[in-house]
């Protein structure tokens, strides 16, 4: 029997991840690994951002969904924005195009948690515009490099915000849900990051710190 990863939007079985870490392999034999990839500067401003809409004192479980769900909905288009972008070979195409799905997924949990409290999901973003005050870069992008970063900073930020929201939620089960989300985005930064050659596990337990 084949085992399963555990994540918000359901079992995610183990051929995901040895389809991510084919697509890594293709992308090395195509000359992608750049070597030793730093976050970009604006990383700063969107990983704090997304810490301070998680982490503030009076925030209860609702405020908290619905910053999560924003977050959600803004890397869903981010990713749509980086799979239309022409810059993406096939390989990392198929990774974008797996991760965006899982955002998607995490933003139909998150919503569907908060309905049930009785709260109103925030509108989802309306295009790049909204996508560049959050993810400042990506429309700016020029080689496939410059857009998995822009995804590594995005992917960082939402670690980060489900960390500190850890310590804010209150029901037990959408705490489980935002560690089994966090989990999820974890997964993605080692595919991300193993695409421009970086190290994939920097730190032995990942919490979106720069």
């Amino acid at each position: 029997m084949r085992q399963r990863i555990a994540s918000a939007h359901g079992d995610a079985q183990t051929t995901d991840i040895a389809a991510s870490e084919r697509d890594r392999r293709e992308l090395l034999r195509d000359g992608f690994a750049l070597g030793s990839a730093a976050l970009a500067a604006s990383s700063i401003p969107l990983w704090l951002s997304a810490r301070d809409a998680f982490a503030a004192q009076d925030s209860g479980d609702a405020e908290i969904l619905q910053n999560a769900i924003n977050l959600e909905q803004v890397a869903v288009t981010a990713y749509d924005m980086a799979l239309s972008g022409g810059l993406l070979s096939p390989a990392a195409l198929r990774v974008a195009r797996r991760f965006r799905d899982h955002e998607q997924q995490h933003a139909d949990a998150l919503t569907t948690a908060l309905t049930d409290l009785g709260g109103t999901p925030p509108a989802p973003p309306k295009g790049s515009a909204d996508v560049e005050k959050i993810a400042d870069g990506l429309g700016d992008a020029k080689t496939q490099a410059d857009v998995v970063n822009v995804l590594i900073e995005l992917e960082m930020a939402g670690v980060a915000a489900y960390h500190d929201a850890q310590a804010k939620l209150v029901e037990t089960r959408l705490l489980q849900t935002a560690a089994s989300i966090m989990a999820s985005e974890g997964q993605h930064l080692v595919v991300l990051r193993r695409l421009v050659g970086a190290n994939p596990v920097p730190k032995a337990f990942e919490t979106g710190a720069i």
